[in-house]
């Protein structure tokens, strides 16, 4: 069985196809004026869009990675993106406000 075709090929049309789509989206909202990069709120507003675009990547290849019997390589991706979450969530609450 390819496994490839099966399981990354899907995960690489998803994000790449969803990626490209999420970048142009974003692209227009702020040459629309609707995302102030010199705003606290809409630079965090940001940062949380393009994190959570990266949370569900991580999930999803780490459900691959279980999948294809590669649990540790999993474990270590999860593992390292929940320690990055904590650390940009307690950043998040003590940063200053507009």
């Amino acid at each position: 069985m390819d496994y490839f075709s099966h399981s990354w090929l899907p995960f690489m049309y998803l994000y790449g196809l969803g990626g490209l789509l999420f970048i142009a989206g974003i692209f227009i909202t702020i040459k629309s004026g609707s995302l102030n990069p010199n705003k606290l709120s809409h630079w965090r507003w940001f940062w949380t869009l393009i994190f959570g675009l990266v949370w569900y990547m991580c999930i999803h290849a780490s459900l691959n990675l279980a999948g294809l019997g590669l649990v540790n390589f999993a474990f270590i991706l999860m593992a390292s993106v929940i320690i990055v979450s904590i650390f940009g969530a307690y950043w998040v609450m003590n940063s200053k406000t507009d």
